[in-house]
């Protein structure tokens, strides 16, 4: 799945595991393991701690039960990364944007079957066909604005905002009539973003802040192209050697929100109490979810149904991943909603996905 504020500390954590693993003294009774067990995957998922690496965090309820980093999140500094450590959450932002187009719905100021021409000042013909559940279901047929914007001449590396991103979706159409099959596109979530605002008259990134970050109390911020403090650099690897990467490119609603592993299962445990939105919302997340077929198979995931900005395994967890620069992750919550992962790394790791799910299984078996 691709795409993509003051220092973080993740807040009611429970236990701080330390760079060697070591759980907090007294955190655990002796007989508990499960600290030592999560420091190891994190220990194989980035064997070295002189290169870039990776954080995770695992939720129970809305507490962080254990979070640690390791690796480096400026090579040129030295700075290492720890559990306050902050980084691109990339396509893990697509849920904030579906919990907001599903709030306004329970609102009733919008419904999911209402066209996107609706919200537009001049739209083309094809956009009275697309429902915004077909955009938060990536069943619009509409292109990638990433292809579009570099069809165009516009690189990953030039200036690229979010009016450049939205017109060139609007100028082009459909590769296949809407809601005949999923296709991951992130225009589906920058143009939500654009109906919340129409919709709202408040910046983006302002009702994320104030409808859901605030009230959850949790240390996030939805902010494109930001170098926040405290957030880790983004580093290309080949040949052994690493070079940084960054884009300019300010798009959002398809990704963009910059926080920590610890505030995302925190924010996670949303999706078990519905205190924003309610069972309405938390319904609405799930409801006319789609088959993925096997499009997502090359990146671990056999089988499942989109919903609204979360894919829904089989077994009923609830799981999405983000690639942005070179920032990866993988967000996951237990089927019963109770426990939450989040696994990020600053460099390209291919088992990020597989060490989510073995420190779900190490906090719920």
């Amino acid at each position: 799945m691709h795409r993509r504020a003051s220092p973080y500390t993740a807040a009611s954590a429970l236990l701080v595991v330390a760079l060697t693993g070591g759980p907090a003294p007294g955190a655990f009774s002796a007989d508990d393991d499960r600290a030592q067990r999560s420091a190891a995957v994190l220990r194989e998922l980035v064997p070295s701690a002189d290169g870039p690496g990776c954080a995770a965090a695992v939720g129970e309820r809305g507490e962080v039960v254990w979070e640690a980093g390791r690796g480096k999140a400026d090579l040129a500094t030295g700075r290492a990364i720890t559990s306050g450590t902050v980084f691109d959450m990339a396509s893990n932002s697509k849920q904030f944007t579906a919990d907001a187009v599903l709030l306004l719905a329970v609102r009733h100021r919008l419904s999911l079957d209402d066209p996107l021409s609706d919200f537009l000042d001049d739209p083309p013909a094809w956009t009275r066909e697309v429902t915004l559940g077909d955009l938060m279901r990536h069943t619009s047929g509409i292109p990638d604005y990433q292809d579009l914007l570099e069809a165009e001449g516009v690189g990953v590396t030039d200036p690229a905002g979010q009016s450049q991103a939205i017109a060139a979706v609007l100028a082009s159409r459909p590769e296949e009539p809407p809601g005949r099959r999923f296709s991951y596109s992130n225009s589906n979530y920058v143009l939500p973003a654009h109906v919340v605002e129409r919709v709202t008259g408040r910046p983006f990134p302002s009702f994320l802040q104030e409808e859901f970050f605030t009230p959850l109390h949790l240390r996030m911020t939805s902010a494109p192209a930001a170098d926040v403090p405290g957030k880790a650099k983004s580093y290309d690897e080949r040949d052994g050697a690493f070079t940084p990467e960054s884009s300019p490119w300010k798009q959002y609603g398809d990704g963009s929100v910059q926080t920590t592993p610890g505030e995302m299962v925190r924010w996670a445990d949303n999706h078990r109490t519905g205190r924003v939105g309610g069972p309405e919302l938390l319904a609405g997340v799930t409801r006319g979810a789609v088959s993925v077929g096997d499009v997502l198979r090359g990146r671990g995931i056999e089988a499942g149904r989109y919903g609204a900005g979360m894919l829904l395994l089989p077994d009923n967890s609830l799981v999405h991943r983000g690639d942005w620069e070179q920032f990866h992750s993988t967000f996951k919550v237990s089927p019963d909603r109770n426990t939450a992962v989040t696994v990020v790394c600053n460099t390209h790791s291919p088992d990020h996905f597989r060490a989510a799910n073995r420190l779900l299984s190490i906090w719920t078996g």
